[in-house]
């Protein structure tokens, strides 16, 4: 049976910390948080809530794993009605005009405007350095992950 409010995902590479590196290894099914930082669209100066990462529980403990490993699995597998639910934007691939070809990226929930990557990160730097936690991001949003076959590792934010 599975739990209420999960959103089952497809194949992500997830695994519990280990040592002083910050990286993550080895594979076991777990949870992760959603997290999104608040700001106003660039475009239409609504109040947005764009994705930055996941918080991944691990037996080990937890760790933050960022956007853009993210992305298209969580494009893929978030219900766009629940992240609406949340006031954040659609999760697709967009042109930009300072990356070649676009990228994986969070929209405008009124008019789907391109909410920057560059932005957000600095958005959760930000709010990192004045003290504040990954655990205030929460979206309330949990994803069910499973272990992926390649064995390859996250990379954890410190």
């Amino acid at each position: 049976m599975e739990a209420v409010g999960l959103v089952p995902t497809a194949e992500w590479r997830i695994a519990a910390p280990k040592g002083t590196s910050g990286e993550f290894s080895g594979a076991s099914r777990t949870r992760a948080r959603v997290l999104a930082i608040t700001d106003r669209c660039w475009s239409c100066r609504s109040k947005i809530r764009g994705v930055v990462g996941v918080l991944i529980e691990a037996s080990a403990g937890e760790g933050f794993v960022p956007f853009t490993e993210v992305a298209e699995t969580l494009a893929r597998s978030a219900d766009p009605r629940m992240l609406a639910a949340r006031g954040i934007g659609p999760l697709r691939h967009r042109d930009s005009p300072g990356i070649p070809g676009g990228y994986m990226s969070n929209g405008c929930p009124q008019c789907d405007a391109l909410i920057g990557r560059i932005l957000l990160d600095d958005l959760l730097d930000e709010h990192l350095r004045n003290g504040g936690t990954y655990g205030q991001l929460d979206t309330g949003l949990a994803l069910e992950l499973r272990p992926s076959p390649d064995g390859v590792a996250w990379r954890r934010r410190a």
